[in-house]
């Protein structure tokens, strides 16, 4: 999966400091994404995140929907490799109280 290809990342009509995701091809074509907090648990390679569908074609999809949630986990996947690679992701540690 690949930007450009797959999806586009896309500025977020009501944050100027939020991107939105706009998957290009696959089963969720032209669904806009918006992802929230992302976790990284203390499972090795496991992450947790939140996400609303900022618009669908398909009026009946929802975030409930777990082929979405799978496919929406596999592209966060690859932007954020991609960033880190890159240098465009900012990540910072929380600690558990502040």
């Amino acid at each position: 999966m690949k930007e450009s290809v797959h999806y586009e990342i896309i500025p977020d009509r009501d944050d100027e400091q939020a991107w939105n995701v706009r998957m290009l091809k696959g089963p969720f074509t032209e669904t806009v994404l918006k992802y929230g907090v992302i976790k990284f648990n203390e499972i090795p390679k496991n992450m947790s995140f939140n996400f609303k569908i900022v618009y669908s074609p398909d009026t009946e999809l929802t975030v409930e929907d777990t082929r979405l949630q799978d496919f929406a986990g596999e592209v966060l996947e690859k932007i954020m490799e991609q960033g880190m690679k890159d240098g465009s992701v900012i990540n910072k540690e929380i600690t558990h109280g502040n």
